[in-house]
């Protein structure tokens, strides 16, 4: 019978490479990308003096973005065909979420980090003096800020979606899928409070419980793979 090995391992590789690649953005970004990432917003002339100084830093960041978009994106690919043996619904509302939503808003966010660098550079050619391009430096970083927590807000309905049918399934550990849908409870709370400006700097550690459950689990699947047994039953539910 087909265990779907592969697919577990893909899934697996996908899930560490896309947080891998994440955090290495936030370090090739600098301080512009980071700001966003952790709801530390730049004063104006901070930000100002960080484009000028160096803008090229933004196209490094994004486009390390993009490519994490692109592997959490594809993730959802390998289990898809797994989980609509159990639920069509909550295979398709992972695949909808963490992948089609999810992905589009890391293309957002990779095309805003790039507005971003273009409009740096011409701040920079034209001098400080602009003040439609501070203007517009402005409104693009500030709508940055707003698109975090959106985008967040997907990625946890996604994965509520792929941890309820990881604890129906039985695929891997049970508890694993339910320090999943622990940790949504207060990222979804550090999302919230972030898209109503009300985030009062404990965000990092709302986001936590379930930073390292993603690790834990991606590492779980290229080891271990998906539980024989589990699969056994998902092929006989199908028949």
């Amino acid at each position: 019978m087909n265990t779907y090995r592969k697919n577990a391992v893909m899934a697996g590789v996908l899930y560490i490479l896309g947080t891998v690649i994440g955090f290495l953005s936030f370090v090739v970004g600098g301080e512009v990308i980071s700001s966003i990432v952790q709801a530390k917003l730049l004063s104006g002339p901070d930000l100002l003096s960080i484009l000028a100084a160096d803008p090229s830093r933004l196209v490094g960041g994004s486009f390390l973005i993009l490519l994490m978009g692109i592997s959490l994106t594809a993730m959802t690919v390998f289990l898809y065909p797994i989980f609509r043996k159990d639920s069509k619904e909550l295979a398709a509302g992972m695949l909808l979420f963490r992948g089609a939503l999810e992905g589009a808003y890391y293309f957002a966010m990779t095309l805003g980090f790039v507005a971003l660098f273009t409009l740096g550079k011409e701040y920079v050619a034209t001098g400080a003096d602009s003040a439609a391009l501070q203007s517009m430096i402005k409104a693009v970083y500030q709508f940055m800020d707003i698109l975090g927590p959106a985008g967040t807000i997907l990625f946890l309905i996604g994965t509520t979606c792929l941890d309820i049918s990881f604890y129906r399934t039985r695929l891997i550990p049970r508890w694993l899928s339910v320090w999943g849908l622990i940790g949504v409870v207060p990222y979804m709370a550090y999302a919230l409070l972030h898209f109503f400006r009300l985030d009062n700097g404990i965000g990092l550690y709302l986001q936590m419980v379930l930073m390292p459950q993603e690790m834990v689990m991606g590492v779980w699947l290229i080891v271990k793979g998906f539980n024989p047994s589990a699969i056994a039953a998902l092929f006989t539910k199908t028949e």
